[in-house]
Parts: C-alpha cells; sequence; structure tokens
C-alpha cells in the first residue's frame, strides 16, 4: 500500500534529472551510506545498462514531483562479496537471488515510507523468480534505524565484516508469505 500523496515508480531514463537532484539533496552521511554507484550522470547511465542486471525504484512526492526514495536492485550477487557471503556458508545463485540498495531522503527518514516502498519492490522481484534478498554491502552496525528496519521486514543477520567500520550482512527470504 502506498502512502497519501506518494506513488512508487520503476526507475526510467526520464527520470534522471529528479534523480540527480534527490542524490545531490542527500546528506553527506545518508551519501556515504548508499553508494552502489557514483552520482553524476554518465555513471548512473552506464549503471543501468541491460547487461549490469540493475533495476531502480522510486517513490515520487505527488504534489512536489520530487524523487524521496530510490532503491536499487541487482539481479543475482555483488561479485566483490561472493567470497565473504559464501564464507557464511551461503550458496549463492545468479538467478534466484538478488541485491538491494535502499535510501530515502533524509526529510522522509523514519516516516513510514520504506516499508511500503520495499513491499513494492518485493511484488516486482518475485515476478522476476527472485527467492532471496541480500542487502548490498550490507548494513553499517552504527545504522541502527536501518538495522532495526531490516529485522522488522524479516531481514535475518548472516555474519559480519569490517570496511569502514563494522558491517552485519543480512539477507531475507522471499516466501509467498511475505
Amino acid at each position: 500500500m502506498q502512502p497519501n500523496g506518494i506513488h512508487f515508480e520503476i526507475l526510467h531514463s526520464r527520470h534522471l534529472p529528479q534523480l540527480l537532484s534527490y542524490l545531490s539533496a542527500l546528506s553527506p552521511r545518508t551519501q556515504q551510506r548508499f553508494a552502489p554507484h557514483a552520482f553524476e550522470a554518465e555513471a548512473i547511465w552506464q549503471f543501468y545498462q541491460p547487461e549490469q542486471q540493475h533495476n531502480g525504484y522510486i517513490a515520487i512526492e505527488a504534489s512536489s514531483g520530487k524523487i524521496i526514495g530510490y532503491f536499487v536492485v541487482k539481479r543475482s550477487f555483488l561479485q566483490h562479496d561472493a567470497p565473504r557471503l559464501q564464507s557464511y556458508g551461503l550458496r549463492l545463485h545468479p538467478i534466484t537471488d538478488f541485491t538491494i540498495a535502499p535510501s530515502v531522503a533524509d526529510d522522509w527518514q523514519g516516516k513510514g515510507l520504506a516499508g511500503p516502498m520495499l513491499q513494492f519492490v518485493l511484488e516486482d522481484i518475485r515476478q522476476q523468480g527472485a527467492e532471496r534478498l541480500l542487502l548490498w554491502g550490507g548494513v553499517q552496525q552504527s545504522n541502527i534505524a536501518a538495522v532495526r528496519f531490516y529485522e522488522k521486514h524479516g531481514f535475518e543477520a548472516i555474519g559480519q565484516f569490517e570496511y569502514a567500520g563494522m558491517n552485519t550482512d543480512m539477507l531475507l527470504t522471499l516466501t509467498q508469505s511475505t
């Protein structure tokens, strides 16, 4: 269910100017926590080339037309994360594993946007055959609100690693009841 005055969409090239505006308006702290791609137009264009298997999902505030949430999903797992994920005993699958990097505009964090947006994404990736959803680069343990959000939505911690602080790898097993 979408919150009043907000609609969710799959990202299209026509959204690029809005997306660049969204990304540049993020606080330095939020930018640091969300880094699946650089924040320049060319980098984003390259990121969304078909062979990359990335999809973007956006939340748009109807009254302003501004993007207020942006989730990136990759079909498969990140190759550089594979050894770490496999060290936990996880058997990775390039077709049924998906990876997500969510972000929400600073003014909208903690206001109930991310949960419905996650459900929108889950509906779409289930139709694509997703069976598991991994966090892109894990979640920073210092980001307590994010850790609680993932736990509330059924993600399970599968391991920890250090990269610019301590991080937790988490995954969500997708079933019909999720």
